[in-house]
């Protein structure tokens, strides 16, 4: 069995929370380095999960001959600078997302891990969750042979509309904007929840509609914090996303929908799934990462007995962590087994441009307060 050693780069609260434990509990990955620009919470991160190695500077990582893979989980301006220097080495990169803040960036990017002939992921992890992965084959496996139920009603006085059999993915977030740092708004260091948090559902759009391309984009509110986006694709499939920055951590913050062929496919925050429409459409449930909730009642129940008498969420996030899984160790996973075995990355360098790409067309939309063409050319880069 293959172990492969690995250097978390950014050693802050999501670091702390996914990359350390996911990393340190891996069968075939070791973690020999600890990196951040503080020292001293290298240290403390380090001593935490028994990590060897801790340094302030990057390039110690990416000058260790040992090291085959990095993980960046560092603000997100300073991911360029790390990834060239990380692929000249002929390190390969697990980077968390969003890969770049710039088109011209992430072009960069691309040209660097394709140059050093390395492996890059982009930590995307939601096309990567059981839920979303099992929402995703069960509307294929309805598409290919449609079945409903006897009692639906049917107009057949007339033939089908075009435009009323194609699919529609509705994605929801409500989200307590109070919960960001300053950092994660300020346009030099995080630019916002269009380009820091919505790449995640833009790009689970493209990766649930593929092949199909989208080709246009409608955005409106505020790229830096509450704001909606519609994308449409060449085959009629489309996304709707309403972000609000106004809700409530008291209920799960992501749902989503995907209606097509007379049915719906629904799913509760990772944890279950519903489907409507076709006969024995029976519920699946998903394990939580850390938790036992087996349905979303017993998520909402186990929630509110899990926060009662707390003063602060902040006292035992990490002390007693409570997650549904949201793809991040299959993510590891995939990207490991890709290195291993020489195989395609499960989240690559494209998929990074293009959920950047829709990020900076969605703000320009809000900007300018109209829909915008997504030329193929922009779409499907040609980067040597």
């Amino acid at each position: 069995m293959k172990v492969l050693t690995a250097a978390q780069i950014g050693c802050g609260k999501f670091a702390q929370s996914q990359d350390f434990p996911n990393m340190t509990s891996h069968p075939n990955v070791k973690l020999k380095w600890a990196c951040d620009t503080n020292l001293e919470q290298a240290k403390m991160v380090a001593e935490q999960f028994h990590v060897p190695c801790t340094t302030a500077d990057f390039m110690d990582v990416i000058n260790d001959p040992e090291v085959d893979f990095i993980k960046i989980a560092t603000s997100h301006e300073a991911h360029l600078p790390i990834i060239e220097a990380a692929a000249k080495a002929g390190k390969h990169i697990f980077c968390e997302k969003p890969m770049a803040m710039k088109d011209e960036e992430a072009f960069r990017i691309i040209r660097a891990v394709r140059r050093g002939k390395v492996k890059l992921c982009v930590d995307l992890n939601r096309r990567m969750s059981p839920a979303l992965q099992a929402l995703r084959a069960k509307w294929l496996e309805h598409g290919k042979d449609p079945k409903h139920n006897p009692w639906r009603y049917i107009q057949t006085e007339r033939e089908p509309l075009p435009e009323e059999n194609l699919p529609h993915l509705n994605i929801r977030i409500q989200d307590e904007s109070s919960s960001y740092g300053l950092g994660h708004l300020d346009p030099l260091t995080g630019g916002g929840e269009i380009i820091g948090e919505s790449v995640h559902w833009l790009d689970v759009a493209c990766w649930f509609f593929a092949p199909a391309r989208p080709v246009a984009i409608t955005a409106w509110g505020s790229s830096r914090l509450s704001h909606g986006i519609y994308l449409k694709f060449d085959n009629g499939a489309s996304m709707t996303l309403d972000f609000s920055c106004s809700g409530t951590f008291d209920f799960p913050k992501e749902m989503f929908e995907v209606t097509h062929n007379a049915a719906l496919f629904r799913s509760l925050f990772f944890v279950e799934n519903n489907y409507y429409g076709f006969p024995d459409a029976k519920p699946e449930y998903f394990a939580m990462q850390h938790g036992s909730a087996k349905s979303l009642a017993e998520y909402m129940e186990q929630y509110k007995a899990r926060v009662s008498g707390v003063g602060n969420m902040r006292d035992i996030e990490n002390s007693k962590p409570f997650m549904v899984d949201k793809g991040h160790r299959a993510m590891l996973d995939g990207f490991v087994n890709a290195i291993i075995n020489d195989e395609p990355s499960p989240c690559d360098e494209m998929a990074g441009y293009l959920s950047v790409y829709l990020a900076r067309r969605a703000i320009e939309s809000v900007n300018l307060g109209m829909t915008l063409p997504l030329p193929i050319e922009q779409v499907t880069p040609c980067i040597v």
